[in-house]
C-alpha cells in the first residue's frame, strides 16, 4: 500500500498538474508565531526541546486522526495518507523548473524574476561556470526537498514521517537567516533528516548518471559530520552530470544554462524512477508492505 499512495500522489500531481494551491502552510506559520509568543520567555524554548513543542502537536493531532478513520474504513485511512503525501511535496518540482527554463527561454523577467526569488533567494553569481554549477545544484536539491526526502520518510514513518519532513523544511527556510538555540536545533534536526535521503539520492545519481563520476563526487565530500548532505547532493549530481563548463555541445552562454538546467531536471527524474523501481521490486518481494 505504500507504493500504490506513493504512486497515486505522484500520478495525481502529474495528470492534475501542480496542486500547490492546496499546500498552504500559511497555518503553520501562524501556529508557530502563537507558540513562540507565549512559550519563548522559558529557557527551555530556545533549543531542541522549543522544536519539538513545535512539531509534536500537530504530529499527534495527525496520528489521532488517523485513529478515528481507520476505526471507521481502511479506505478512509488510506486516503488520508494519499493526501497526507501530497499535502507534504513540496511546490511541484517540475512545474518550477519548466516554468524557469520557459521564462528563460522567453526572456520574461517578471517570471524570471518571481522563480528566481524561490529557487535562489541567496541570488546567482554572475560570472558563467558559477552560476550554471549553482543552478545545477539547486535544481538537484529541491529535488529532494520537494520529492525524494518526502518519500523517504513516507516510507520509513508513514504519514507523521512525510508532514514531518515537510514542517521541517518550512521552519528551516523561516531561520536559515537567524542564529539562536532555537534555529541551530532546526537545522540540526534538518541535517538529521536528511542524512539518509541525500545518499540514497546520490546512490540513484550514479544509476541514472555516470556512476564512476558520482561515487567520486560523493566521496570527495562526504565525512563524519551530518552538516555535509547537501554537498553530498551537490557534488555526486554535478559529476554524474559530467558537467564541463567549457562543453560545446551548447552554442552560447544562454544555451548552456538553459541546457545544464533541463539536464540536472531530468538526472532527478531518472533518479526518482529508478528509486521507485526499487520500491516497486522491494514491494513485490515482501520486503515493503
Amino acid at each position: 500500500m505504500t507504493l500504490i499512495s506513493i504512486l497515486l500522489g505522484l500520478a495525481l500531481e502529474y495528470k492534475l498538474g501542480a496542486l500547490d494551491h492546496l499546500r498552504n502552510r500559511d497555518w503553520f506559520d501562524q501556529y508557530t508565531r502563537w507558540l513562540e509568543a507565549r512559550c519563548s520567555a522559558n529557557t527551555l524554548w530556545d533549543g531542541p526541546v522549543g522544536v519539538l513543542l513545535t512539531l509534536v502537536p500537530p504530529l499527534l493531532l495527525l496520528l489521532f486522526l488517523a485513529y478515528l478513520l481507520a476505526g471507521t474504513s481502511v479506505m478512509l485511512a488510506w486516503l488520508l495518507a494519499v493526501a497526507v503525501f501530497v499535502y507534504s511535496l513540496g511546490p511541484d518540482f517540475n512545474t518550477l523548473v519548466n516554468g524557469y527554463v520557459q521564462a528563460l527561454e522567453n526572456d520574461n523577467a517578471v517570471a524570471l524574476g518571481r522563480i528566481e526569488d524561490t529557487l535562489f533567494p541567496e541570488g546567482l553569481a554572475d560570472e558563467k561556470e558559477e552560476r550554471e554549477k549553482a543552478a545545477i545544484e539547486t535544481v538537484l536539491f529541491c529535488s529532494h526537498e520537494h520529492v525524494l526526502g518526502v518519500i523517504f520518510w513516507f516510507i520509513t514513518l508513514g504519514m507523521p514521517g512525510a508532514l514531518l519532513y515537510c514542517l521541517v523544511v518550512r521552519l528551516e527556510d523561516k531561520y536559515q537567516d537567524i542564529r539562536g538555540g532555537y534555529a541551530d536545533a532546526v537545522r540540526n534536526l534538518h541535517q538529521v533528516l536528511m542524512w539518509p535521503s541525500a545518499r540514497l539520492q546520490a546512490l540513484g545519481f550514479a544509476v541514472g548518471g555516470s556512476l564512476v563520476d558520482a561515487l567520486e563526487g560523493w566521496r570527495s565530500v562526504e565525512g563524519d559530520s551530518l552538516s555535509v548532505s547537501r554537498k553530498v547532493i551537490a557534488a555526486s549530481g554535478i559529476r554524474a552530470l559530467q558537467y564541463r563548463p567549457e562543453s560545446s555541445e551548447y552554442h552560447d552562454d544562454k544555451a548552456s544554462y538553459i541546457g545544464w538546467v533541463k539536464e540536472a531536471q531530468a538526472l532527478s527524474n531518472r533518479t526518482l524512477i529508478v528509486w521507485l523501481t526499487i520500491l516497486g521490486v522491494m514491494t513485490l518481494g515482501g520486503w515493503l508492505a
